[in-house]
């Protein structure tokens, strides 16, 4: 903390004792005796801190005890305070008063007592107060002299070129299978393949109902600039920017081209908060569906259970929760889902949007009516939104076809202090209308949906079906504290489906679910849930009693009744944790029920288990029930990278990726636990860091974003001889790859003669495990490679040899050893021998064996000088002779030769380095 210090207090103690009377105190008075090293102005290094805390690198500045200056001649110091007011967006006329003012000088004269660094001053303009002890400086400002949204003009726009690029594939398979009821096999599947420039996208569904398989979408999306172009086959409107919420829940099959404005690419550049509400009287499994089509399955615990808006599409749509337990749905509620990642916008700005396109398969059946079809009709749209003020979207837009057309007015508003977010959007057609409203406060979620299209209107029944309908719904939850929590959840539904030979058949029906959930005695918990709807004029009463018998097994009693009275008990016992894994929950549960409206009692038993690998996601659970119900449900959900360097497979779905793909050295212990130290920055800012235990780590990353990737591995002490960081901007279908190349750097010392016992004076290292070599002194070297690399010693043509096998593993000093003239060929070598000058010929290294003696005597004998160097355990041997003939002498001993040759060794010389040798004999 930043406080001041003994000597500050000592210091302003004498000042107002020794002078009293200067209460305007001058910049050339006179300074208190024994304090005149404190008030004299120097250059010191000062750090300002920005508006949002952080502090810039030191600047030069002139200061004081109590005074602090800006040199108006260093240059480099006032351009360094104007990049300062730059950055935090001070407007330019107070930046240049300020500028002023450091140069004139500041008097420490602010009401700022204690901890500096905690002081908040609130001025009409600018404050600035210096911490001369810290050396730091603090600008204080009111927000009437900054340029709020100066940031988001000045910024320019990230490349539309894409560096690194994949093939990212995403599938989602579920499975339902309950006896004497028909089997759900449903996949899901979405492709990206990033391109240089912009992506192709794919996202269809295989099913074995009779609606069968759909394609959602397969275009191209590009982006530049400010602008995006979205062209292909989509099921529903592309998402484009803040104009999206005027599309509301429409559902408009098309082949088009979309262009828009867009800001994914500024540089610079939610909905976490959100789930869906819903209670379960007894264990089993969730589905939603959007349409026909299953986008999340899960299993769930009775009592209060939630889905976050994370783990569902985007978009504006409607979804239906289904909640079954044994293959029987026992809770059905409908939701409209407002999931939109819309760009914002700052005062005054605005997105537009136009598409042109065909009209491509309608949702809605309506063929058996007089409605037009405009199926393959061509279609003009536009979308216009505008930013009124901080709080206030208005948009407009309209659609023309050949048969009809629509207009749409909307507006957005937010009221952050009452965490207020209201959207409505109104559509007028020729012969229809439809209203689209929601409002969210904290803890309350209201939406309204009407259509009104008893005309039938080709566009409007196009877009929504032939039909009247309104929904209103609402969704409430609230932490009352301590453990209790409290939610509602209501939903109006009114239907009307029309035919023009039947009339029409109007449906309505509410629905009320009202839960409240509280800590009880002995640890347990206990869950009521009172449900009401008029269709059949019920109401249903749910009672939980969870109690915990140890950390893994706990009992439910449960009941629950009707407008006639209890109507089923139910007691199970639930043991968690089934098996023990980090990877995985387990579940067994053992279930009485006794149902007094059929005078049964069965019982179930349900395993359930749910986790992930590296590579994949999985939920599944098994059921069987003495009153014959007995089935499984299961969901798996994987992601695969393909790129030139490899395929991929990761439990992490996204649209774009990091993966650092370790490459170890030939090293003899290959279960090095930590590979590196990983590190992700995202728009500049840290973002995670972790060490890297496995070859290969896949890192998903967020969509238009700007990241910095590092691997150190210094931090493991291991030496990178590959790739250490990327930087990359991630557009869909980005994968950036980071491919290092570790290895343990390992010393040792050696001795190097040549073959006349003279020190060698110069060694050179050459190959991939080289680091560096040093003389330590006269032919003692220190030689420093990387573990399991090759490298080769080598010294004015001759090769410096190291043993192949040591004699010592616990010492990294190899002793003596020798740069020899040895090569593969025949060649003659000219030396010196006991002051001799002899010609020579190498015939390899050799282990000890009376073979070999026997062999270098016949030589001995046939008038060669055999020279024999010690080589660790083996022996690197020569034939010398002073006759000129030596030549000659070959030729004519060929055979001689030829028969010691054998008994070389292949390997006659170390070339790499391996762990162990660094081990001490403790650790071995």
């Amino acid at each position: 903390m930043l406080k001041l210090n003994f000597i500050s207090i000592l210091i302003s103690i004498a000042v107002f004792t020794f002078l009293p009377t200067y209460s305007n105190y001058s910049f050339g008075a006179d300074i208190p005796e024994g304090f005149e090293e404190l008030f004299e102005v120097k250059e010191s290094m000062v750090i300002i801190r920005n508006i949002d805390g952080s502090f810039t690198r030191p600047i030069p500045f002139l200061t004081s005890f109590n005074i602090i200056k800006l040199d108006p001649n260093n240059k480099y110091a006032v351009a360094r305070v104007s990049e300062y007011l730059d950055k935090n967006a001070v407007a330019s006329d107070y930046s240049q008063q300020i500028i002023e003012q450091l140069i004139i000088g500041i008097k420490d004269n602010a009401q700022c007592l204690g901890k500096l660094d905690e002081c908040v001053l609130y001025p009409e303009e600018f404050d600035i107060v210096h911490n001369y002890n810290d050396q730091e400086l603090y600008l204080f400002v009111s927000p009437e002299i900054l340029l709020l949204e100066k940031g988001r003009i000045n910024q320019g726009y990230h490349s539309s070129k894409s560096e690194h690029n994949g093939i990212i594939n995403s599938f989602d398979l579920y499975i339902n299978d309950y006896y004497e009821q028909n089997s759900i096999i449903s996949w899901n599947n979405e492709t990206i393949l990033g391109l240089p420039h912009g992506y192709f996208k794919s996202d269809f569904n295989i099913n074995n109902s009779e609606s069968g398989s759909e394609l959602y979408e397969a275009a191209y999306h590009l982006d530049i600039d400010a602008y995006t172009v979205k062209v292909g086959r989509f099921e529903f409107d592309p998402e484009m920017n803040s104009t999206d919420f005027l599309n509301n829940t429409a559902r408009l099959g098309q082949n088009s081209i979309t262009i828009g404005t867009s800001e994914k690419l500024l540089v610079g550049g939610q909905n976490s908060d959100k789930v869906l509400s819903f209670y379960v009287p007894t264990s089993g499994s969730v589905q939603v569906y959007r349409d026909e089509r299953l986008i999340y399955q899960n299993n769930v615990s009775e009592g209060k259970n939630s889905i976050s808006y994370n783990e569902l599409p985007s978009g504006r749509y409607e979804v239906v929760l289904e909640v079954s337990s044994g293959g029987q749905i026992i809770n059905t509620q409908t939701y409209q889902v407002y999931n939109s990642k819309n760009d914002s916008l700052v005062a005054g700005g605005f997105d537009f949007s136009f598409t042109v396109g065909l009209f491509s398969g309608s949702h809605y059946d309506y063929y058996d009516t007089d409605i037009i079809n405009v199926e393959d009709d061509f279609y003009g749209k536009g979308l216009l939104n505008y930013q009124l003020t901080h709080s206030l979207q208005l948009g407009l837009g309209g659609m023309a076809t050949e048969h009809g057309s629509m207009l749409s007015v909307g507006g957005v508003y937010t009221f952050l202090d009452f965490g207020l977010n209201t959207e409505a959007v109104y559509s007028q057609f020729e012969k229809a209308s439809h209203i689209n409203a929601n409002v969210g406060v904290p803890n309350l979620n209201l939406s309204y949906d009407l259509l009104n299209n008893e005309q039938g209107d080709p566009i409007a029944s196009y877009l929504y079906g032939y039909a009247d309908y309104s929904r209103l719904s609402l969704n409430s939850s609230y932490n009352v504290g301590r453990g209790r929590s409290l939610y509602a959840v209501y939903s109006l539904n009114r239907d009307k489906m029309l035919n023009p030979l039947m009339g029409s058949n109007e449906e309505q029906y509410q629905l009320v679910s009202v839960g409240y959930s509280t800590p009880a005695l002995f640890d347990s918990r206990v869950n009521v849930n009172i449900d009401y709807t008029d269709s059949d004029n019920n109401m249903s009463l749910s009672l939980l009693w969870s109690i915990p018998l140890s950390e893994t097994v706990e009992t439910i009693a449960g009941l629950t009744s009707n407008s006639n009275g209890v109507n089923q008990f139910k007691t199970a016992v639930r043991k968690n944790e089934l098996i023990e894994s980090d990877s995985f929950s387990t579940s067994l549960e053992a279930t009485n029920t006794y149902d007094r409206l059929q005078d049964d009692m069965y019982q179930d038993l349900l395993l359930t288990t749910n986790g992930s690998t590296s590579y994949a996601r999985m939920n599944a659970s098994a059921q069987t029930s003495t009153n014959g119900v007995r089935g499984v449900s299961a969901g798996l959900s994987s992601t695969q990278i393909v790129t030139s360097d490899g395929v991929y497979v990761t439990d992490k779905a996204s649209t774009a990726y990091t993966i650092v793909d370790v490459n170890e050295a030939d090293l003899v212990d290959k279960n090095i636990d930590e590979k590196g130290y990983f590190t992700l920055k995202r728009e500049g800012e840290n973002n995670s860091k972790f060490i890297i235990y496995d070859n290969e780590t896949i890192v998903p990353l967020n969509e238009y974003n700007e990241y910095e990737a590092n691997f150190d591995s210094e931090s493991v002490d291991l030496y990178n001889a590959g790739e250490g960081e990327v930087n990359v901007f991630s557009h869909p279908g980005t994968v950036a790859s980071i491919v290092p190349k570790v290895s343990r750097i390992v010393s040792f010392v050696s001795a190097f003669n040549d073959i006349s016992e003279r020190p060698i004076s110069e060694i050179e290292c050459h190959g991939e495990g080289c680091i560096d070599v040093n003389e330590m002194t006269g032919g003692v070297y220190r030689v420093t490679v990387l573990e399991g690399l090759d490298f080769e010693l080598v010294s004015n043509q001759t090769q410096c040899l190291l043993p192949y096998k040591f004699t010592s593993t616990n010492q990294m000093n190899f002793g003596q050893n020798y740069c020899l003239p040895v090569a593969d060929s025949n060649d003659i070598y000219l030396v010196n021998v006991d002051d001799q000058q002899l010609q020579a010929l190498f015939l390899g290294t050799y282990e000890n064996s009376n073979t070999l003696t026997n062999e270098v005597l016949k030589l001995e004998l046939l008038g060669y000088q055999v020279i024999q160097k010690e080589i660790g355990n083996f022996k690197a041997i020569y034939i010398a002779q002073t006759s000129k003939e030596m030549e000659k002498m070959i030729v004519q001993h060929k055979q001689e030769i030829d028969d010691l040759k054998l008994l070389a060794k292949r390997l006659n010389k170390a070339d790499s380095i391996t762990y162990p040798l660094a081990l001490t004999k403790e650790n071995k």
